[in-house]
């Protein structure tokens, strides 16, 4: 497919702009609310772990800026997203080429709201918050209008919450089940994890419903340290082209490297 960069789609302008000038590198909402920090070298090991995974994120990149062959959109807006909020300097032209593929690869027709809720989230993160970007958000909104009909109740709440980051939805609110699962989690910490993206789900919403406190018998848990460690324990880093997290093939392994990603930067 080929980049639409003209003078009558100005998106894909937008997109380089952003990603290739010092100025653009704007600060986003964080990924995670503020919160109790790692220590310095588990913080470290976190650094080199994204860095690592950027490298490999990179290498992985078809040339048209997506990732992945199953599910472009989902698999792309993931990565884009990995990237862009870990602030990897040299991953800014690789995630404006993934921006512009997203932006031509929309259309009115949304079969599934979980994927469209990543690419509103991924260019939530990726573009400064300006008329354009606006325009372009309620547009990607507007087109999911007809896939709520019918969608799941997780996939509905995953899209509330990605309107929410894009500023056009009110904060998801938390409820007596998110209660009485962290009261669950907590009782049992910590947790047998099977992928990253268990881990990723664990830790929004101890983020999310909890203000980042996880506590049992009045004592809080350092559960944050926990799930850094278990991440980068399961994490392949190697001179020859590591940084990935496993898995059975390549879509695999890019979604479990995303889910890695973000997860560790919820802590």
């Amino acid at each position: 497919m080929a980049l639409r960069l003209s003078i009558m789609n100005p998106f894909p302008w937008m997109f380089f702009c952003c990603a290739l000038t010092i100025s653009a590198d704007v600060t986003v909402t964080s990924v995670r609310p503020s919160g109790a920090s790692l220590d310095t070298s588990l913080r470290n090991e976190v650094d080199n772990a994204l860095h690592q995974a950027a490298i490999w994120f990179r290498a992985q990149q078809h040339q048209d800026g997506s990732w992945g062959e199953s599910n472009r959109v989902r698999l792309t807006s993931m990565t884009l997203l990995a990237l862009k909020a870990s602030r990897q300097p040299a991953s800014s032209e690789s995630c404006a080429r993934a921006a512009v593929w997203l932006d031509g690869s929309s259309t009115n027709r949304i079969d599934h709201l979980g994927t469209h809720a990543w690419r509103l989230l991924a260019i939530t993160y990726m573009l400064p918050d300006e008329p354009a970007r606006t325009t372009l958000l309620r547009r990607l909104a507007g087109q999911a209008l007809a896939a709520e009909t019918g969608a799941s109740t997780e996939a509905l709440t995953f899209w509330h919450e990605a309107l929410a980051a894009a500023g056009m939805a009110s904060s998801v609110q938390t409820d007596s089940c998110a209660s009485n699962r962290l009261t669950q989690i907590a009782a049992s910490w910590p947790p047998v994890l099977t992928n990253n993206a268990d881990a990723w789900q664990l830790a929004r919403l101890i983020n999310r419903s909890s203000h980042g406190q996880l506590v049992r018998d009045n004592r809080p848990l350092d559960w944050r340290s926990d799930l850094a460690k278990h991440i980068l324990n399961t994490q392949r880093r190697a001179p020859d082209g590591g940084g990935y997290w496993k898995a059975s093939n390549l879509d695999g392994r890019i979604e479990e490297t995303a889910f890695g990603v973000l997860c560790l930067l919820e802590l």
